[in-house]
């Protein structure tokens, strides 16, 4: 059985025309398919990066089931059964537990010292479980023996000492009265209710103090709301039954200050991906209609109507963008995943591109595929058959003939002054195109700067190239040499020029309600790569040097003193420089102060400078072996912000690509529309060198100006992002990390516009340069 409406769609004169002209211009078809793949690519990029930088960490928190409260529990004032029965109590809409957990000290092998970490037994999280942490490598610990780690994506812990030969990831975990755990799995958990898990059976040998309930409340908005209800949910409990407990404000509060840096980066670059894609659709589909005005004077000369000639253009250009959006749409989410996850890697991965953003994008796309078609061809439908004839040989006498008649006087070889000319006779296409190149130079000028300032930045934190070496005491190994005699023989070895000594301690500060964390240096401090934004470093007694983030939030300055206080005894300090880094609870200082406040105190680690072009893996072998007790470990932390940068870098080569096949288009709905000027050019003695001259020069000259109000625009795009990553960090930043543009490298990006327009225009440029005389104008 036939449906009338259906078979008349598909035998009707509409359908018949649009699939011949599809067939017909195959090349011009398979463009806007690629075009409108690359756009549909670009839309899910930025709707993506739009829509994780709107509440990531609540989006992840959604995701894993999150706990509202992480409780603790004194396990000799209640039991298990009692705990179980609170999640039932009013306002509790989920709960785990309750879980053994202990409170133990990690040895990693990272350079010395051990880590105090709280371990839980717990099977693995199923569907529905409070706090459904993101198992990332490996597997559920499940037998004794086994851990898991609490780790972010990507970044398993690392043994830095000489015996592995480099940074390596770590296989085991130990500690001062604990059993060897083999790590077996690495899993991330937003709600930080762990550092690690193992099986319930083996939580006992790890000498459990307490135990732990997670929730999740019906009201929870505010830290005042989860208190509530903590005590709501233990209020039947015996008292002092809870010992503490950790809402998850706090926690989203720690979270977000590390990705509110981020979010600007992220909606600079959303907002240029999907304003390029609009652009280049736009460009590229309405060109594409106005090519063909000759066809549709042809339409209405056989006798379709202003509505039919309508329909096909739309049916025409419905073909291509239907399969470049399905095809665009999947490569967006491949291209964005990966890319988010690695942004967001703080968060344990990012929120996937939501299913709403890729409905947006496969309805949204071939919308805007339709609106561009349908205004030209509304337009030209309502035109004569003669009118739109002409109107489709060539664009309309007088437009830019004033320029064109400028440049023709000038001195300039007539092929360039004939291409220069070129873009004025369609202004409105070339707008489109120029903007397109406009905002893909802008792309390549604030992601370069972003590089350049991340990786300054992270160089100048990490003091790279400085600092060759940690080494810290093992308290697992008794020392045969003390800081003293290590330190002498650190300063006697073959290729150390230098030696720090290094501290740290939690102290109080006068008029701060809170602990302040200190290291302290000494000996050679200054030899190891040190940037501050003011002042300078320890270089006396009774000094200290403060991060951004400490003198912003206790509004402290340098000059100024302050009152260090640790075992009944207290130092007068004076502020004598501002750090890149730190937090706003931490203070570097003089080793003098350390000696008044704990006289007598020995070093706990060391930081060592190698000579120039010392072997770095030969020089740690040598140190270890001076003592077994002090772990040596090379400085290598890698490039942190190597993801953003890939980031940046595919970004920035998509959103080029695109504007160069908006390009690419432009030349070739040109040179069709100019086929017989280019044959009668041709056959008064135009070579085809100066056609793709001609041709290559109209576009060069869109990626000149592209350049010159691109290269500005990314330069204050740069300006703007940074300030705003260093407010939302707490930073400052040196003068060398904000400014980063060279004028070489201006330079170099000026002519990122040209390259772009070149790169487009070169291929149909060739191909109309090589067509024939006859063959040209036969095909009028």
């Amino acid at each position: 059985m036939r449906i009338a409406g259906i078979t008349g769609i598909t035998k009707g004169p509409v359908w018949r025309a649009s699939r011949a002209a599809v067939k017909r211009r195959k090349v011009q078809t398979f463009v806007i398919g690629l075009v409108v793949a690359l756009s549909a690519m670009s839309a899910v990029l930025g709707l993506g990066l739009l829509q994780a930088s709107n509440g990531p960490f609540e989006q992840v928190f959604g995701q894993q089931n999150g706990a509202h409260a992480v409780v603790a529990f004194n396990g000799a004032r209640t039991t298990g059964q009692q705990l179980a029965a609170t999640a039932h109590a009013s306002g509790v809409t989920g709960a785990s537990g309750p879980f053994q957990s202990a409170q133990v000290s990690f040895a990693m092998g990272l350079g010395g010292g051990t880590r105090q970490a709280t371990v839980v037994g717990r099977p693995q999280p199923g569907s529905g479980d409070v706090d459904r942490v993101h198992l990332w490598q490996g597997r559920w610990a499940t037998a004794p023996g086994e851990i898991v780690l609490n780790q972010p994506v990507g970044l398993p812990y690392y043994d830095s000492s000489p015996a592995s030969g480099g940074p390596a990831a770590a296989t085991t975990v130990t500690g001062p009265g604990l059993p060897t755990l083999t790590i077996v799995g690495y899993a991330y958990s937003i709600s930080a209710t762990a550092d690690g898990w193992v099986a319930p059976s083996q939580i006992s040998a790890l000498h459990p103090d307490h135990l732990q309930m997670l929730y999740r409340f019906s009201s929870s908005a505010t830290d005042a709301q989860v208190k509530a209800d903590v005590a709501t949910a233990t209020a039947g409990l015996p008292a002092g039954a809870v010992t503490g407990f950790q809402s998850w404000r706090t926690t989203r509060a720690e979270m977000v200050a590390k990705l509110e840096s981020l979010l600007p980066v992220m909606i600079a670059f959303g907002v240029l991906a999907v304003s390029v894609a609009v652009l280049i659709v736009l460009n590229v589909v309405s060109g594409a209609v106005v090519s063909g005005y000759r066809d549709i004077g042809v339409f209405k000369t056989i006798g379709f109507t202003p509505r039919q000639v309508v329909r096909v253009y739309v049916a025409t250009m419905a073909v291509p963008a239907v399969i470049g959006t399905v095809v665009g749409v999947p490569l967006g989410n491949v291209v964005a995943s990966p890319l988010l996850e690695k942004a967001f890697m703080s968060l344990g991965g990012a929120p996937m591109v939501s299913l709403l953003t890729n409905a947006v994008c496969l309805l949204g796309v071939p919308l805007v595929v339709g609106l561009a078609a349908y205004v030209p061809a509304r337009r030209a439908a309502g035109m004569s058959a003669i009118a739109a004839i002409s109107a489709g040989s060539a664009p309309k006498r007088g437009r830019g003939l004033k320029v064109q008649r400028k440049l023709a006087g000038s001195r300039l070889p007539r092929s360039v002054s004939m291409g220069l000319g070129l873009p004025f006779a369609r202004p409105a296409r070339s707008a489109l195109t120029f903007a397109a190149v406009l905002i893909g130079v802008t792309t390549v000028v604030f992601a370069n700067g972003l590089a350049r300032t991340m990786t300054d930045f992270s160089a100048a934190s990490d003091r790279t190239g400085a600092v060759a070496f940690d080494i810290g005491h093992d308290p697992a190994r008794p020392a045969t040499k003390d800081a003293a005699a290590m330190d002498q023989a650190i300063r006697a070895t073959p290729g150390v020029d230098g030696v720090a000594l290094t501290s740290g301690d939690m102290v109080g500060v006068a008029g701060m309600t809170s602990a302040i964390n200190v290291q302290y240096y000494g000996g050679d401090s200054a030899k190891m790569g040190w940037t501050l934004v003011k002042g300078h470093w320890l270089n006396g007694p009774d000094q200290v040097v403060a991060p951004a983030r400490f003198l912003n939030l206790h509004h402290l300055a340098i000059g100024q003193s302050l009152t260090v206080q640790a075992d009944g005894r207290s130092v007068r300090a004076v502020i004598v420089g501002e750090g890149i880094t730190g937090g706003d609870s931490s203070l570097d200082a003089d080793w003098s102060v350390l000696q008044q406040l704990s006289p007598g105190r020995q070093a706990d680690g060391f930081e060592v400078h190698a000579a120039a072009g010392a072997d770095k893996k030969a020089l740690a072998a040598k140190l270890q072996a001076l003592d077994s007790s002090w772990n040596v470990s090379i400085r290598d932390y890698g490039n942190p912000n190597a993801e953003m940068q890939v980031f940046s870098a595919v970004i920035t080569l998509v959103l080029s690509l695109v504007a160069a096949l908006g390009v690419f288009n432009t030349v070739l709905l040109n040179t069709r529309e100019r086929r017989r000027d280019l044959g009668m050019l041709k056959s008064v003695g135009m070579t085809p060198r100066q056609v793709v001259v001609m041709i290559v020069t109209s576009m060069g000259m869109l990626g000149l100006l592209g350049g010159i109000v691109g290269l500005p625009l990314g330069y204050g795009l740069h300006a703007l992002v940074v300030p705003l990553m260093e407010h939302a960090q707490g930073l400052d930043m040196t003068s060398n990390m904000v400014h980063v543009y060279s004028a070489p490298l201006l330079a170099w990006m000026f002519l990122a516009g040209v390259g772009i327009a070149v790169l487009g225009a070169l291929v149909p440029a060739r191909s109309a340069a090589r067509s024939s005389i006859a063959e040209v104008l036969r095909s009028e």
